[in-house]
């Protein structure tokens, strides 16, 4: 375990590898943890970083701190504490995936990449029940036994409730639809198909699901809000495809990528 400080805070991060640097930042349900299979995936090619936001994991909990503004500026301080060197990439999930979009929104030369997994395009797309929830209650009621984990229910306890809910409540009224229409560096959109917490743009924002603008877009079948641990080699190598491409990733979908890989 690694704890560093922002201020009188403690922030819990684990580290791995070396390369070009790669922060992963968590979402509702869980803590750094569920990304291990992801660290180790990337770690020969990349110096990967995954750390606790406040009120999960063993980072502090302070209900004060718990708003998107306040951990844009807890991902801000935590590149700057601990040295990393920028331009750098972000794998967000969830709350993790609007967090890292508004900090590259915000910080454009800071970012090379950017990589969200199940963003709440729309406040309407967040599962109510995040607002009022306990997180334990949440994984079994809604997403069972069938889409959930170890590295899950491991953490997902640590979790303070008031940090869940506030952040649900402050996200169910934004909407990131127009941030996506022309964004200042190249984006993967990464949604399971059956993610039953966050679900993939739909209705008025399923162009959000065509490739342009510096955007791409990739939906996972038969898979639901964690696809880092639910198809675990499929993720990893989607990453790295993205990561490595310099040009045009137009193509960049699931179905051509297993094409090329097992035919």
């Amino acid at each position: 375990m690694s704890i560093t400080t922002v201020g009188s805070n403690l922030v819990h991060y684990e580290v791995l590898g070396r390369g070009n640097p790669l922060v992963f930042i968590h979402g509702w349900l869980g803590s750094w943890r569920y990304w291990w299979p992801a660290m180790q995936g990337l770690s020969a090619r990349h110096r990967v970083f995954a750390f606790d936001l406040w009120g999960f994991g063993d980072s502090s909990k302070a209900l004060s701190m718990y708003s998107l503004d306040a951990y844009v500026d807890m991902l801000d301080q935590f590149i700057d504490k601990l040295g990393i060197a920028t331009p750098v990439t972000l794998v967000g999930h969830a709350l993790g995936a609007a967090v890292a979009l508004r900090y590259t929104k915000d910080n454009p030369e800071q970012v090379n990449k950017l990589v969200t997994v199940s963003l709440p395009i729309n406040g309407a797309h967040i599962h109510a029940r995040l607002t009022n929830s306990e997180p334990d209650s949440f994984v079994n009621k809604i997403l069972g036994k069938a889409n959930s984990f170890s590295e899950i229910d491991a953490e997902v306890r640590k979790t303070d409730t008031e940090a869940m809910n506030a952040l649900a409540k402050e996200l169910m009224g934004c909407n990131f639809a127009e941030d996506l229409n022309d964004f200042p560096r190249p984006i993967l959109m990464v949604f399971g198909e059956e993610d039953s917490v966050i679900r993939p743009p739909s209705g008025d924002y399923y162009h959000l699901q065509k490739s342009g603008n510096n955007r791409y877009y990739v939906g996972i079948d038969n898979c639901s809000h964690f696809p880092m641990l639910q198809e675990t080699a499929k993720f990893n190598r989607l990453l790295l495809d993205f990561l490595s491409s310099d040009g045009d990733m137009t193509a960049l979908t699931l179905k051509e990528y297993w094409t090329r890989r097992t035919h």
